[in-house]
């Protein structure tokens, strides 16, 4: 899964959405551009993007495959 953040969102809003990932024992790679940052999940079991996408500064949720 990719987690992709809003321009304008807040390095407090990212590091929250990548703690929660952390707490949740995902691994995660964080991207930061020059516009925004994208946050590369990984991990053992399933994902709920439904619960990343309603997080401040989140603009997107992307399953990269069907065992997201």
């Amino acid at each position: 899964m990719i987690i992709i953040m809003k321009c304008d969102a807040t390095e407090k809003q990212i590091q929250a959405v990548f703690d929660k990932l952390l707490s949740q024992d995902f691994d995660v790679h964080r991207s930061t551009g020059v516009e925004r940052t994208v946050l590369g999940v990984v991990g053992t079991r399933k994902p709920d993007p439904d619960e990343f996408t309603k997080l401040e500064g989140v603009k997107e949720v992307v399953r990269i495959s069907k065992d997201d």
